[in-house]
């Protein structure tokens, strides 16, 4: 007979689309354990309510910790299959590999061991024939997730929480709090490990657990049900928002079909129609068809929401080059690894325009700036024109690719005599009050070596000088 905490799972198992006549030795329920005690909670509770023939584990020694704790998370893990007879699976990464391929990568660590441990769950949930894999996120894990995705300033996308259901992965455990887990554990008399990372705080998630929701529970009675409800909110306004991009028409969702593309091309008139909100799910959605996998600024995003009344726009991130022309809104990979680099530092400021090509050309605010052949045909020159305002044009010899940004701390441009001169020295020289610093035009030349080069910064615009390098 089941207990009140097995009956709650065997709930979850429901509410995840699994029925108990679905299960069968042919097709078993896959379980996930680390040896913490929510999976081992699960595997229990789980092995209570199935035959054990119906059942499967996957545990996952990532080799992050030393082989003391994660060899011996996985031996615990065999034995308490053993125990309960259920076949178990053991998936090894050499030791130390997680760490190095983070490393070479610049990824986290973090995200490495998931995706790692995905590959492994693929593999299980194939060569077992599995019918779902129960993975042991709580309503605690829950409530954490949502903190960090506030924190992190997600949308209704990030903020409706953790799903009970991805495809083959099943949560049955989000609707049950670490409390009952744990006690379920103590009646049962049953141990479990605990992971020493779990105290680590350069983690966010430990820093959450760790630090703010000790603060919260003290401070702020029953915050978690209001977090779970907000969180209900927002999954009801991310559906209605998801059954509208279904109504797009095929000219907005190009990048629908299953195969990545290197090139995604947006009607342009259909596209700034939209609101805001529709907009910004087509644009990441195909920054995810292109495979840009890192996060993507919002600032850059509301640059290119900007562009609706522009002719012609330009920029870039990362190994993203985002262009609008007449026709289209393009969204594509580069591989000019230089130039995304330094587009980095000048894209969390403010402004940034790479210009890459002889053709490209974009518009500021009431300038419009563009590369263009010299008279003579023998080089390129940088032309910057106030709109309306045929006078007021300035035009120098550049090299390609350039990046056109705001101005940035330690900002230093060479003098006629070829030393350097910082940029705020500069500006004090030309009396630019500070609050209309940030809407100068810095050039800098990208194709001068491996020390980059500030070509110009303009001021004109604003009624000062300019100061271009010859």
């Amino acid at each position: 007979m089941l207990d009140v905490f097995e009956k709650k799972v065997l709930a979850g198992l429901k509410s995840c689309g699994v029925e108990l006549y679905s299960v069968s030795s042919k097709s078993p329920l896959g379980i996930a354990v680390s040896g913490g005690a929510d999976s081992v909670s699960l595997l229990i509770s789980l092995a209570s309510i199935f035959d054990s023939s119906f059942l499967r584990v996957i545990t996952v020694n990532h080799g992050i910790r030393s082989e003391e704790e994660s060899g011996g998370d996985a031996a615990f893990v065999k034995e308490l299959c053993k125990k309960y007879c259920i076949k178990c699976y053991v998936e090894t990464i050499g030791h130390g590999k997680i760490t190095e391929l983070a490393k070479n990568s610049s990824a986290s660590v973090e995200s490495v061991a998931r995706e790692l441990r995905y590959k492994a769950f693929e593999s299980f949930i194939k060569n077992e024939n599995i019918i779902a894999l129960c993975l042991a996120h709580n309503q605690n894990d829950q409530c954490e997730t949502l903190l960090m995705r506030f924190l992190q300033g997600s949308g209704t996308e990030g903020l409706g929480g953790i799903e009970h259901v991805r495809g083959k992965y099943i949560r049955p455990l989000l609707e049950i709090s670490r409390f009952e887990i744990e006690h379920y554990l103590s009646q049962k008399k049953q141990s479990w490990r605990t992971d020493a990372t779990n105290s680590d705080t350069n983690y966010l998630r430990n820093r959450i657990r760790n630090v703010l929701v000790p603060v919260l529970n003290e401070n702020f009675l029953g915050w978690q049900k209001s977090v779970l409800l907000g969180a209900k909110k927002s999954r009801l306004d991310e559906k209605y928002l998801m059954d509208e991009m279904e109504k797009l028409p095929a000219d907005l969702r190009l990048c629908n079909d299953s195969e990545p593309v290197q090139r995604c091309s947006i009607d342009r008139k259909s596209f700034y129609k939209m609101h805001p909100a529709l907009q910004r799910r087509v644009f990441f959605e195909s920054l995810n068809k292109i495979g840009f996998g890192s996060r993507f600024p919002y600032r850059v995003f509301e640059q290119v929401i900007s562009w609706k009344e522009a002719k012609l726009g330009n920029i870039s991130f990362e190994d993203v080059r985002v262009s609008l022309d007449s026709e289209s809104l393009v969204i594509e990979l580069s591989d000019d690894s230089k130039i995304s680099k330094n587009e980095n530092l000048c894209i969390e400021s403010g402004f940034c325009f790479v210009l890459k090509n002889e053709t490209d050309s974009f518009e500021l605010e009431n300038l419009a700036v563009r590369v263009q052949k010299s008279s003579d045909n023998q080089h390129l020159i940088l032309s910057i024109a106030e709109i309306g305002c045929v006078a007021d044009v300035i035009s120098f010899p550049v090299a390609l690719p350039l990046i056109v940004r705001n101005p940035l701390p330690g900002d230093e441009i060479q003098t006629a005599r070829g030393n350097f001169k910082s940029l705020s020295d500069v500006f004090n020289d030309w009396k630019i009050p500070k609050n209309q610093r940030d809407k100068i035009l810095v050039v800098e030349n990208l194709s001068s070596g491996a020390e980059n080069f500030i070509k110009a910064a303009l001021a004109f615009h604003l009624g000062f000088k300019n100061w271009i390098v010859e």
